[in-house]
């Protein structure tokens, strides 16, 4: 079989050693020997390193199947399949279609390369526009085996199906766009997340700041911004420009427009969205950036957009995700993210906005996502309730609410035999492999109910619920074979704090509270001041004689919490950490958490002893003269223990 590729710029050139690469002889076309030397040389270049990466068995091989040719015309007469990849000119391509329309044999399908133009618009130059088919390839081709094959109004089912066999054929993964719309899908969705990048900049973010969620939250290999400099501002310019000539309601950036005047336009000047020293020089994008910028702000006008390319028939909720993952590195689907996060928050970030109908249908619906068991996807989902706790059973994580807000969710014997068992419920799920902790309303919780402690009169009393109630929580805690994490919503007490130094990860929102106020009633917090004091040091003394409150940062500061982030990120954040646990083969998992066994034995021996200790101070009068003075100050009905 034999391939006309025309254009031998960086697509051409690029598209022609995959083409080489997979066996086919290769007629490479363009206006000049000059370019075409130039284009020769390159991908030799880029064989050898595919050669030394055991990518490409035989780079000389390989390179001896390319041609090239300056006669347009001639190479036309020979080809069994065409690829045109010249600029993107409406004008430029119609004329090289005419030259191939006259010159192929009828049967030879004609693709173009296009991102942006119409399939229609260049088959409009043809005597066979059924003929004519969009062959989106993504830079470098060597390295992103994907494309976009794009129908024309005309394009027969017959040039689609050789369409995709050729995709096949090189190597190439595929999806079916199944309307023209400027853009396509990829580059649509990609000029509305580029665009709302910007829109932040502007509203006083920093370029940092946007990069590091996109790379360390999102998941992406390098930040948006990153790409734009990579690739050129002007090329972003010229392709949002084109988009809104061609009819998308997108317009270009002033600041993207100031900085094309300004000649800020990325690596190949040294100034973009950020400053480069030479040529290969990296943007300095820290993971300490991540947690001012909510992710949804930056993806959810990309899911907006998914959701139109849905409901106007362009393509399909798997082709999207597809697309995105593979042609632009997403670690997940756009779609399956927006699952993830909830489609309601999706719709609260774009208030204000014109939120696509679909969006809108399926939250009026219920349909949010994991949260309630479909969204764009279906997924597993169960809802149980444990006295005042809240399981919910979320595809393959487990959210644990703790439910007695008026009460700021203090531990009642309800609570703690309810925690007891939606954690075994989690354990014994083989579907389940993360478990995430909250409290709802505002606070986490508040520690164990003073209306409980104080009716305790004897030794007795307190030995027995601490024995049958809290030590079987405590217990299941310590030997848990599965991922937990913390989501602190607001007040962390007593032992609302304490239940956060056995946990894996702990998230506090910004407006978090955490304190050991015991001694306020004349108990030894058991493992504040036991564990406490073995795991974070010194520090905790100050705490645990003075009741003072601490504030998240201080709590991160201190070992308490992992991740600070703003209040209305809580609920993302666990999800994201979810995700990144997720991708760890299960087993490393598993190990992981029996290498951590170690300090759950230390957790244990100290829940015992520090349990001992609270249970002898019972019957004094210390402890009563405590729970007295604390009522009479009508504090709230919890005290931490």
């Amino acid at each position: 079989m034999r391939v006309l590729v025309v254009g031998a710029g960086t697509m051409g050139h690029g598209i022609a050693s995959v083409c080489a690469a997979s066996g086919f002889e290769v007629d490479l076309v363009d206006v000049s020997e000059e370019v075409l030397d130039s284009a020769k040389m390159k991908i030799g270049w880029s064989l050898k390193k595919l050669e030394e990466r055991g990518a490409v068995k035989n780079a000389m091989e390989v390179l001896q199947r390319i041609r090239t040719s300056t006669n347009l015309a001639e190479c036309a007469k020979f080809a069994d399949f065409v690829i045109e990849a010249v600029v993107e000119k409406t004008e430029v391509k119609k004329e090289i279609f005419k030259i191939l329309d006259e010159n192929c044999r009828p049967e030879v399908v004609l693709s173009t390369n296009t991102s942006t133009i119409p399939i229609s618009d260049i088959a409009s130059a043809t005597r066979r526009p059924e003929k004519v088919a969009g062959l989106h390839f993504f830079n470098p081709p060597v390295l992103i085996k994907f494309v976009e094959i794009i129908r024309g109004e005309k394009t027969s089912d017959e040039t689609l199906k050789k369409t995709v066999e050729f995709a096949k054929s090189i190597g190439m993964d595929h999806i079916i766009v199944e309307k023209e719309v400027p853009g396509f899908v990829v580059n649509r969705i990609n000029v509305r997340v580029f665009n709302e990048a910007v829109r932040l900049i502007e509203s006083g973010y920093r370029p940092e700041e946007i990069d590091a969620v996109v790379k360390y939250r999102i998941g992406m290999p390098m930040g948006l911004l990153e790409v734009v400099d990579f690739s050129g501002v002007d090329v972003l310019y010229n392709v949002i420009k084109e988009l809104g000539r061609r009819g998308m309601d997108v317009e270009v950036p002033e600041t993207v427009r100031r900085m094309v005047e300004e000649n800020r336009l990325g690596m190949k000047t040294g100034r973009g969205f950020y400053e480069y020293e030479g040529f290969y020089s990296r943007a300095k994008i820290l993971p300490k950036f991540a947690y001012r910028l909510n992710p949804l702000n930056l993806i959810a006008a990309g899911i907006n957009e998914a959701a139109w390319l849905i409901r106007n028939g362009v393509a399909t909720k798997e082709s999207i995700d597809k697309a995105m993952v593979l042609g632009m590195g997403y670690p997940k689907g756009l779609l399956e993210m927006a699952d993830d996060f909830g489609l309601d928050n999706v719709l609260k970030v774009l208030e204000g906005r014109e939120a696509d109908p679909l969006l809108k249908k399926m939250v009026s619906d219920g349909k949010l996502g994991k949260k309630s068991g479909e969204g764009f996807y279906c997924w597993k989902y169960d809802r149980k309730e444990f006295g005042p706790v809240i399981y919910e059973k979320r595809d393959k994580y487990a959210l644990i609410t703790m439910n007695r807000p008026e009460k700021l969710n203090a531990l009642n014997e309800e609570m703690w035999r309810g925690l007891n068992e939606a954690f075994i419920e989690a354990e014994k799920d083989p579907d389940i492999r993360v478990v995430v902790l909250t409290g709802r309303g505002r606070a986490f919780c508040a520690g164990d109910d003073i209306a409980v402690m104080g009716s305790w009169k004897t030794f007795m009393d307190g030995k027995n619920f601490f024995t049958s109630v809290a030590v079987p929580l405590l217990d299941t805690i310590a030997n848990y074979t599965k991922p937990i994490i913390s989501l602190v919503n607001g007040i962390a007490f007593g032992g609302g704090l304490e239940l956060n130094l056995a946990f894996d990860i702990v998230i506090a929102s910004e407006d978090a509270l955490f304190s050991v106020p015991e001694g306020l009633i004349g108990a030894i917090p058991p493992v504040a001041s036991s564990l406490g004091l073995a795991v974070l040091g010194r520090k905790m003394v100050r705490y645990c004689l003075t009741g003072d409150q601490m504030d998240a940062d201080e709590a991160r500061q201190m070992g308490i919490v992992d991740i600070v982030v703003p209040r209305d990120q809580l609920e993302i954040a666990g999800v994201e950490f979810v995700n990144k646990i997720l991708r760890l083969a299960p087993l490393s998992v598993r190990a992981i958490k029996e290498t951590a066994r170690a300090y759950r034995s230390i957790f244990g021996f100290v829940v015992e002893k520090g349990l001992h200790e609270i249970i002898e101070l019972i019957p004094t009068e210390d402890f009563a003269e405590g729970m007295r003075a604390f009522v009479q100050r009508r504090r709230p009905l919890w005290i931490g223990r």
